[in-house]
């Protein structure tokens, strides 16, 4: 409810009694405003269990990022590769690999076609306006394979551009051979695999490349082979799941192992994830605890948290049976601790084993019981904290309306107070006034009385 701009927003009084009447104003206007004063205060508690909310999901999205970067380390990336010399060549695992050891001898690096146009074709001193030639639809022809190029700009530019975009297997360059003081731009095309690629350019009339190098494969040798090996790229692989990505010409030996070393980080990743939930939880507990003490939602996070550490498979090997047997146990104050010697025997033991307890997040194992745990607390349209943040806003908006109504009956109330007590001092200083005028009335009677006795 709004006033208009007669209506006064303050009240000074002219009376003798104003300042009684302004005590009036203030007094009714502080009684009205005491329900306002205690929904400020639920909005306040509404807000703060709002924002640890927040910082409450914060803390198990982390968690959830570090079960997802466990199940990353325990996947196929149990297995790293060792390069011997790593000038010759690199080499990584994925899916597939198994331990093993590889000699490998790279016998050429390969090279790729490299064409030019010919200093027989018209000069370009500027790309942008001039070309080899003076026909807008040109044909390309890489290893037989035609495709048809249309260069709308009419420009060596554009011809460039055109070429880049028709999927050919080719890249496009303009290079200056004239140097700056007389610069004389040609069109290069250069073959995309090692391999030794034919590439011809036709305007219709004429070819319009000349072949500086004719490219070559990649060839090596695996395990001493009598036979060689060749690719068009300097990335292949060796072995299911090995891929080597060859440098130079040389020989290396590459020896495939299981590596623990990304699994046990992620453990103590994953374990500090969780310990750092159990805080957060721990704080907002008991008589003097956070802003969510008393609230069913830390008690129900509690109970995952439990779930998800006392998980135990249906079945599975019988050496690892739960995250006891993995190094992660309880200790008193409900955190989790981590014993990488323990995991370490155990992984010694039968890597297998604590692979296929820990499963993955789609397929079984800890991982998937886990993630279903965190999802139902983690997912932002259906998890347990959204769910709980949605309420606490829907909250907070409806007590925020609520407060705005509630102010605007109090201002209304203290306008019409102001309205009123104003009339009311007017009337009281207009009667004193009249006061006034009589008491000088009778005092220059009486003084008139005074004089004429004497």
């Amino acid at each position: 409810m709004g006033t208009t701009s007669n209506t006064p927003t303050s009240f000074t009084g002219n009376s003798a009694f104003s300042a009684d009447l302004q005590q009036v104003i203030t007094r009714a206007v502080n009684i009205a405003s005491l329900p306002i004063a205690q929904l400020q205060g639920q909005l306040g508690i509404l807000n703060s269990q709002q924002a640890e909310l927040q910082k409450v999901g914060s803390k198990f999205q982390s968690l959830q990022n570090a079960l997802d970067a466990l199940g990353e380390a325990s996947d196929a990336n149990s297995f790293a590769a060792n390069v011997s010399d790593t000038s010759v060549a690199t080499a990584s695992v994925s899916d597939g690999a198994q331990a093993g050891h590889y000699s490998v001898n790279i016998l050429n690096i390969g090279s790729e076609t490299n064409t030019i146009s010919p200093n027989t074709l018209p000069a370009v001193s500027d790309p942008a306006s001039g070309n080899v030639s003076a026909s807008s639809t040109f044909t390309l022809t890489v290893d037989g394979q035609t495709f048809s190029i249309a260069d709308v700009d009419n420009s060596l530019n554009g011809l460039a551009q055109a070429v880049n975009a028709s999927g050919a297997g080719v890249r496009a360059t303009i290079v200056n051979v004239g140097g700056p003081a007389a610069p004389n731009y040609r069109l290069s095309l250069q073959g995309t695999k090692y391999a030794p690629t034919s590439i011809q350019l036709n305007d219709g009339t004429q070819d319009l490349l000349t072949t500086l190098a004719t490219g070559s494969y990649v060839r090596y040798q695996v395990n001493g082979a009598d036979t060689t090996a060749s690719s068009d790229s300097r990335t292949f692989s060796i072995s299911p799941g090995v891929t080597v990505q060859a440098l130079t010409i040389g020989a290396a030996n590459i020896d495939v192992s299981e590596d623990i070393g990304g699994i046990q980080s992620a453990i103590g990743s994953f374990v500090n994830g969780f310990n750092a939930a159990v805080d957060e939880l721990t704080e907002n507990r008991g008589q003097n605890g956070g802003s969510l003490a008393g609230q069913s939602i830390v008690s129900e996070l509690s109970s995952a948290l439990r779930q998800l550490a006392g998980y135990t498979p249906d079945s599975g090997s019988p050496a690892i049976q739960s995250l006891a047997d993995l190094g992660i146990t309880f200790d008193q104050t409900g955190h989790l601790q981590f014993d990488s010697a323990a995991f370490n025997t155990a992984t010694g033991t039968s890597l297998s084993d604590v692979l296929d307890f820990l499963g993955s997040e789609t397929g079984g194992g800890f991982l998937k019981a886990a993630g279903d745990i965190l999802t139902g607390i983690t997912d932002p349209t259906n998890g347990l904290v959204a769910g709980d943040i949605s309420s606490t806003a829907s909250s907070v908006t409806n007590l925020s309306q609520k407060i705005s109504r509630e102010q605007d009956t109090v201002t209304q109330m203290q306008t019409n107070l102001i309205q009123q007590m104003s009339k009311a001092d007017a009337a009281i200083a207009a009667m004193e006034q009249k006061v006034t005028q009589i008491t000088n009335l009778f005092s220059a009677m009486e003084q008139a009385a005074k004089s004429l006795n004497s």
